[in-house]
């Protein structure tokens, strides 16, 4: 008679971990944030997708023409949109173009000119598209707060409007 595999029962209790999240709504302001962070997405989502076509875009051009000389990151589509996506974070933005480079020689002009084209990738994924992409996410969580700072202004603004025009009836 064969044994009753059980493991799955331990997986089971994995869902134990869960129970975390309870806490958070303990947190103060939790709710305010999830709020933000839906805001942001938002707000964000066409940037989002503009910077996930840029990489697909690139990731199969890289594909394409870089298959055969560093076939661990470019082999296939899926593995070339992931180092794009590499690059674009800064992860293996001088590792990924070494690579190729020493397949076309490592002093030669093609390997410059392929140094060249991934900084272009770095400067417009890496700086400048994640840059874009955290300051309007960032811009877009601390909007509340904003609202909040030009109702008080304007509270003040009114309180000093009223001590002008007592003191102007005065005189």
């Amino acid at each position: 008679m064969g044994k009753l595999n059980t493991s799955f029962l331990l997986i089971l209790r994995l869902l134990r971990v869960l129970r975390f999240f309870r806490i958070l709504h303990f947190f103060p302001n939790f709710s305010k944030i999830v709020l933000a962070f839906k805001v942001a997405l938002k707000e964000s989502y066409a940037i989002l997708l503009s910077f996930l076509i840029i990489i697909v875009i690139f990731g199969l051009i890289n594909c394409s023409l870089f298959s055969e000389a560093d076939p661990e990151h470019f082999e296939t589509p899926l593995r070339s949109i992931y180092s794009v996506f590499q690059i674009c974070t800064v992860e293996g933005w001088y590792e990924i173009p070494n690579t190729v480079a020493e397949y076309y020689g490592y002093t030669s002009t093609t390997a410059e000119f392929i140094r060249l084209y991934f900084c272009f990738i770095l400067l417009l994924g890496g700086i400048i598209g994640m840059s874009f992409i955290n300051s309007i996410f960032v811009d877009a969580m601390v909007a509340d707060n904003n609202d909040d700072v030009k109702l008080k202004l304007d509270e003040i603004e009114e309180k000093v409007n009223k001590l002008l025009e007592n003191t102007d009836k005065k005189e």
